[in-house]
């Protein structure tokens, strides 16, 4: 698990509306990219300026399958 803090509002919202839509979200902070499944989106209230602190569940991408063939015989 990866832990991430922003003080983007907007990217703070894309994550909240990933992690209730259950697909993967991209986030990218100072030149850093972090790709997985958003596990909890939580808001610093004691911070200023206000920031969120996400947590991220990072996800392998599997290579394709070549050379792989169902074959039609009953």
């Amino acid at each position: 698990m990866q832990t991430v803090e922003t003080t983007s509002s907007v990217e703070a919202r894309r994550c909240r509306r990933a992690q209730y839509c259950g697909r993967a979200a991209e986030l990218s902070l100072n030149g850093s990219k972090f790709f997985g499944m958003v596990r909890s989106v939580q808001e610093d209230r004691f911070s200023i300026p206000q920031r969120w602190i996400v947590t991220i569940v990072p996800t392998v991408e599997k290579p394709p399958l070549v050379g792989w063939r169902y074959s039609s015989r009953p």
